[in-house]
């Protein structure tokens, strides 16, 4: 984990009007023993290095990952992380701006090639319709290289980096009642309000 900034050149250091380099991130960041928001709405973190990123150290331990904490102070900046993270969550595609064009291709193909078993059935036939138009855009969707060999070498949709094991809630229950009888519901006396 990586949280003493470093400046380099073509990552963070960039030239000021003056031919300087300077660290666009700022660095070394303003130091302070604790939080602070002042009365003109400057704010800032506790930081007493000058090189550490702004970290939230809860994420950090019980998530074990490398983070750093913004705080939110304005519409423009909650609206640019927000569609950030989603962005960078929900993977979007690249290119969906023909998905119509797909669509009608897809129509065009289920209007030249009817089902003759399928004509007396309405139902079937817009099934059919809706099967075609879901195929023809899967088959123009763009996939990622990992999830493309990860469908072919059969690993399924998800990666995980650990083996998970099932947790049976009332084995887990009973064994606590066992070896701690005091907190059996049977013994435990309810007291109304």
């Amino acid at each position: 984990m990586e949280q003493i900034h470093a400046c380099k050149p073509r990552r963070c250091l960039i030239y000021d009007r003056h031919n300087q380099l300077v660290c666009k991130r700022r660095a070394p960041f303003q130091l302070s023993d604790e939080d602070f928001v002042t009365e003109t709405g400057l704010c800032g973190p506790k930081r007493l290095h000058g090189y550490v990123n702004t970290w939230v150290s809860s994420i950090l331990v019980n998530a074990r990952c490398n983070n750093d904490g913004k705080f939110l102070t304005s519409g423009a900046d909650t609206k640019n992380i927000t569609f950030y993270v989603t962005s960078y969550a929900a993977k979007k595609q690249g290119r969906n701006y023909n998905v119509s064009t797909v669509m009608a291709d897809g129509y065009a193909y289920h209007l030249d090639h009817p089902k003759p078993e399928y004509i007396d059935s309405i139902r079937d036939q817009q099934r059919l319709l809706l099967f075609r138009l879901v195929h023809s855009i899967n088959r123009e969707q763009e996939l990622a290289g990992p999830m493309v060999m990860s469908y072919l070498m059969g690993w399924g949709d998800v990666y995980r980096s650990h083996t998970y094991s099932p947790v049976y809630w009332g084995s887990f229950v009973n064994a606590i009642y066992t070896d701690f009888p005091e907190f059996s519901e049977r013994t435990t006396k309810y007291v109304a309000f």
